[in-house]
């Protein structure tokens, strides 16, 4: 007798009982089966994919640990926009709020809106690494400081050594050589910061002079403030680059994308293979080319910030400022060209000599005539909207 396979026993029930198999009879829902998925195929890659998500994410919740990237050009931008409100707001809290009896009391004012100044060119080169304090733009806001300034006297070479231990390095620039093979850059002179301590001192003079009120000190010490917090943000940014793992990562899949490109599209699209290959390489390589370059937006690449011209346009501002004396009431309220009503054509320096009541008299006609004509403008209004209705009920009919 010949054996019957398994398989072929089961063919013969299904032949001779339909009732064993039949496609329309009810069965276990597709969506939990287990027998004939791809569950058991992917389950591996994707419990692996998991755990590094688990892992990037215990990381970044629980360690200071910062694993995404980020937009670094539009945060310098942002820092650089809110310190120069602060050297703004300084500026004119010294011009206008602080007295200037004495010709030497107008002399500090100019000094100090020149440190300010100085202060913001000193950020500029700071953040492009730039040491020293000879650059052309720089030196004429510091000069009068260059004796107190640890910069200006730079250590014999003699004296440097390479570290033993945990050591601190005061405010200079020791390069690879001077500290041996083994030892990076190491570079703490923060010039921003030094000008910040003069500034203080400022504020601090103005307090023991009682040359302003306490709510102008409050104010200058609030930017000042402000202005050290924005250099500390810089250093975050300047310093906190692109993680290594994620620029080789990009590297090699966009090159590694753009060599495989032509065996992929070869076959179906010939000679255009290299046309496609040509626009998808240089938009792919472009957008890495892009990441490398405003990683640091404080250079001199052609897309980096413009901090010459921020610097340059601040610095015009401030000439402005203090090309003229602070303006007091009497030049520009009490003017022969201040026609402070609407129904009158009174000037402010004929009008302070009213009593209160006649000039409350003459503001309370300013508000009956501008409520009078915004009533006259909404009635035309009204009335338009009715004509046009008029017009679009006469042509549909």
């Amino acid at each position: 007798m010949t054996k019957i396979s398994k398989s072929e026993k089961h063919s013969k029930d299904r032949f001779d009982n339909p009732q064993i198999y039949t496609p329309y009879r009810s069965r276990l829902s597709p969506l939990f089966r287990w027998r004939g998925s791809v569950i058991p195929k992917v389950l591996p890659q994707t419990i692996f994919i998991t755990v590094i998500s688990v892992a990037v994410t215990v990381l970044y919740q629980y360690t200071d640990i910062k694993l995404s990237i980020q937009p670094t050009y539009w945060e310098g931008r942002r820092l650089w926009s809110t310190m120069v409100v602060s050297i703004r707001n300084f500026a004119r809290c010294i011009w206008v709020n602080v007295n200037e009896t004495e010709p030497k009391y107008l002399l500090e004012k100019k000094t100090a809106i020149n440190l300010l100044l100085g202060f913001a060119i000193a950020v500029k080169h700071y953040l492009r690494e730039e040491d020293g304090v000879d650059h052309s733009d720089l030196k004429p806001y510091i000069a009068n400081i260059r004796s107190t300034l640890p910069a200006f006297h730079p250590l014999d070479k003699n004296t440097y050594k390479k570290p033993t231990g945990f050591r601190k390095l005061f405010s200079r620039s020791l390069s690879t050589s001077e500290l041996g093979g083994d030892c990076k850059n190491i570079v703490n002179h923060n010039l921003p910061l030094e000008i910040s301590f003069y500034l203080s001192s400022y504020i601090k003079q103005q307090k023991i002079n009682s040359s302003t009120d306490d709510a102008t000190i409050g104010v200058m010490y609030s930017n000042l403030c402000t202005l050290t917090d924005c250099l500390t943000s810089f250093e975050r940014v300047l310093r906190s680059p692109i993680p290594l793992a994620y620029s080789i990562h990009l590297a090699q899949t966009t090159w590694l994308f753009c060599l495989s490109l032509p065996f992929q599209l070869v076959q179906d699209n010939g000679w255009i293979t290299i046309l496609i290959t040509f626009f998808v390489a240089l938009v792919l390589l472009g957008v890495e080319a892009i990441a490398n370059e405003i990683e640091n937006p404080f250079g001199k690449d052609d897309n980096d910030l413009d901090l010459d011209d921020f610097c340059g346009i601040l610095k015009l501002e401030l000439l402005n400022i203090m090309a003229h004396k602070a303006p007091s009431l009497d030049d520009w309220v009490y003017s022969s060209e201040n026609h402070p009503f609407e129904t009158d054509n009174i000037t402010a320096t004929e009008a302070k000599n009213l009593n209160i009541d006649e000039v409350r008299n003459m503001l309370k006609e300013d508000n009956r005539k501008l409520s009078s004509e915004n009533r006259r403008i909404s009635d035309s209004d009204s009335s338009d909207t009715i004509n046009q209705n008029e017009i679009y009920i006469h042509v549909s009919s």
